[in-house]
């Protein structure tokens, strides 16, 4: 791409045109560019692109878009922005051909369920219509292969990237998660969705977006994107986005109002059943908040065209996620569920889905950038459940473990919870474990698939939550 097509297409303040060379490609990370590359530089909450300038020019770089006022090089070409991630989705969409527009894309959004839903939307538009491909939390599948993410929604470079393989892989439909993060940082700036879908919204994230209020309007940012919006009424930031987005198709469980209702709700023998519609759909699961997960797949893909008939079908043959309310077999009768919930609404949903009489078991941590408040209610939602929780590690980051556990057990004995803190995360396991009897329930939560603890700062040291739990069993 030449640097003329590049002031066509981004809103810049000055430039310099040193060069007449062509620019391959575009990066934000100064470790990934090569010659020929354009280098954004993002001020980010960490660390700031600007000081990498040098390091990316170095290695090859041809144009440098910034922010700040610079001290410009002969030979380089330079772009003052005043949105440096804003224009580096402008350069990559262009640079990759803008590969959302030969696709069907729905993306979801939300503080729970985002993964799952994501998943089922795909699995269903997948067995419906065929060639479909999903990009969720650190994983990509597309045509049968599977691709490492960054983040719940990677960079737009990367997003794209995957676009792209999607395409020459003829893939028509794609399901794409999109967390809060991702939207205000522009991760998907541009990305042409036809549906936008809100699970709901729970306090969350208010280190990074301080009050609900942005929360919620970094989640909005989908829905000012999509063409079509989808939304659960029944939590009152999805009936504020209906009222925001009056057009938007909704569904739940309790409000009569919604366009899709689960009616019939029935919780049997490790089932649960409903009717949308005077449809019955089949649930593998006791988990009740997947109804809502499922609703949501469903009110999507019948807008798209697909039966509801159809829709129940395809959804028999849907075998979960994993780490979404996962169970693991064993040799010792109990009910071992690994489960990446990590908020206070997910793990209280979770433990009111265990059967009445069953002694419960939540294996645990809370991340470090996690306010006080977010602490507190974790350890709350243990205690009023009546759930024994094993406090352990999970992503102090640049906090300590010490604080961490100190405001959950504030939690946990404001409700006279019971608890055991044990600091190393495979000893908690092997504790939880060897105190269950069979029939009993053990959570394993907050890790799900990532394979990593960040111990100190963002640094990640090598962690497997079903490997660790295997050996736990094996030495059992």
């Amino acid at each position: 791409m030449k640097f003329e097509e590049i002031l066509e297409i981004i809103d810049w303040l000055s430039y310099e045109k040193n060069n007449d060379r062509q620019i391959v490609e575009v990066t934000n990370n100064s470790k990934d560019v090569g010659d020929g590359y354009a280098f954004v530089a993002v001020k980010g909450n960490i660390s700031d692109g600007h000081a990498y300038i040098d390091s990316a020019i170095e290695k090859g770089a041809i144009l440098v878009v910034h922010t700040e006022d610079i001290a410009y090089r002969e030979g380089i070409s330079y772009i003052k922005v005043e949105d440096a991630r804003k224009a580096l989705a402008q350069i990559s969409n262009k640079l990759v051909g803008y590969p959302s527009e030969k696709m069907t894309v729905v993306s979801v959004t939300g503080s729970n369920g985002k993964t799952t839903t994501s998943r089922l939307v795909y699995f269903l538009m997948d067995e419906i219509y065929g060639k479909a491909a999903n990009i969720g939390t650190d994983l990509a599948l597309i045509g049968g292969k599977e691709y490492r993410t960054s983040n719940t929604t990677p960079v737009i470079t990367e997003v794209n990237k995957l676009m792209k393989i999607c395409v020459d892989e003829g893939m028509k439909y794609l399901s794409l998660e999109t967390s809060s993060h991702g939207l205000d940082q522009k991760r998907i700036y541009g990305v042409d969705i036809d549906y936008g879908i809100f699970t709901n919204l729970s306090r969350e994230h208010l280190d990074y977006h301080k009050t609900m209020d942005n929360y919620f309007k970094a989640k909005m940012i989908l829905f000012n994107q999509a063409k079509h919006t989808v939304a659960n009424i029944d939590d009152p930031y999805g009936r504020k986005a209906k009222e925001l987005f009056p057009n938007t198709i909704t569904y739940a469980i309790d409000n009569p109002d919604a366009d899709y209702r689960a009616e019939n709700v029935v919780k049997k023998d490790g089932k649960i059943t409903y009717e949308v519609r005077g449809v019955k759909f089949s649930l593998n699961t006791i988990a009740d908040y997947e109804v809502y997960n499922t609703l949501a797949a469903t009110s999507t893909l019948n807008a798209m065209g697909a039966s509801l008939d159809e829709i129940s079908k395809a959804m028999d043959k849907f075998k979960g996620v994993k780490s979404r309310f996962e169970y693991i077999k064993n040799d010792l009768g109990i009910n071992i569920v690994i489960d990446f919930a990590h908020t206070p609404v997910a793990f209280d949903l979770l433990f009111k889905s265990v059967p009445e009489g069953c002694k419960t078991y939540a294996v645990f941590g809370v991340n470090g950038d996690r306010n006080k408040e977010f602490r507190v209610s974790t350890g709350k939602a243990c205690a009023i459940n009546k759930v024994f929780a094993v406090l352990t590690t999970d992503d102090p980051k640049f906090d300590t473990l010490e604080n961490v556990n100190r405001d959950v057990k504030e939690g946990i004995n404001a409700e006279n919870g019971e608890y055991v803190e044990i600091n190393n995360r495979k000893k908690a396991i092997e504790y939880a474990v060897t105190h269950a009897k069979a029939g009993d329930y053990i959570f394993l939560l907050g890790k799900g698939e990532e394979n990593f603890l960040k111990l100190k700062g963002n640094e990640k040291t090598y962690y497997s939550e079903r490997e660790t739990l295997t050996e736990v069993l094996e030495s059992l």
